[in-house]
């Protein structure tokens, strides 16, 4: 459970530092973000679909596997979760106060 949740929050906190050190990556529209998330998503299914299809392997690769594979898929999940939340604020009053 704590591994599973330190998993998540550093993947957070990487997705935020990338929006952060790299606005020019943000989609430009909300299209743009609405595909970058759909993106995201089968991200993620590939991801565990792979971690499914390699279940039973020794420990030490089928963590290998987390750490380089869904570890990286959680990590644009979660900035394109970001990225299609800026882009629907951008659409609301808080959008036009920046």
């Amino acid at each position: 459970m704590a591994f599973t949740l330190t998993l998540t929050l550093g993947a957070a906190l990487v997705a935020v530092w990338l929006d952060a050190r790299f606005p020019a990556l943000r989609p430009q529209g909300l299209a743009q973000g609405f595909v970058h998330a759909a993106l995201g998503v089968f991200t993620m299914f590939g991801a565990v679909g792979l971690l499914q299809l390699v279940y039973g392997i020794p420990d030490g690769a089928f963590m290998a596997l987390v750490l380089g594979v869904f570890g990286p898929a959680l990590v644009y999940a979660l900035l394109a979760g970001l990225w299609m939340l800026r882009a629907l604020a951008s659409l609301t009053i808080a959008g036009r106060w920046r």
